[in-house]
């Protein structure tokens, strides 16, 4: 999906503003989280952001740093997989369409 440079701007916008917890409109989140469904790099930034907003950026240079550049969320113990309790085909579920159709 090809973005205009507006569209792009209005996107980073709105997803400054979530890494910085503050307040946005339900509108302003429906049409990032469009745009983060169907691309993977929006996607990421989204994750990101929300990251930002729930721990504070990182900058130690530890594993948390790094965990939250790849926007991955492994900062909070209840999204880590558990084999002894988890299914791996459960956990992937919450992933994103373009993560699970690969």
């Amino acid at each position: 999906m090809l973005l205009s440079n507006s569209k792009r701007l209005r996107i980073l916008g709105i997803i400054k503003k979530i890494a910085h917890d503050k307040s946005i409109t339900l509108e302003e989140r429906i049409y990032v989280e469009k745009f983060a469904r169907h691309n993977s790099t929006i996607s990421l930034w989204l994750k990101k952001a929300n990251s930002f907003r729930r721990n504070g950026i990182k900058n130690d240079g530890g594993i948390d740093n790094l965990l939250q550049s790849f926007g991955i969320d492994g900062l909070e113990k209840e999204n880590h997989f558990n084999p002894n309790e988890d299914d791996i085909s459960d956990w992937f579920g919450g992933a994103p369409g373009w993560l699970r159709r690969s």
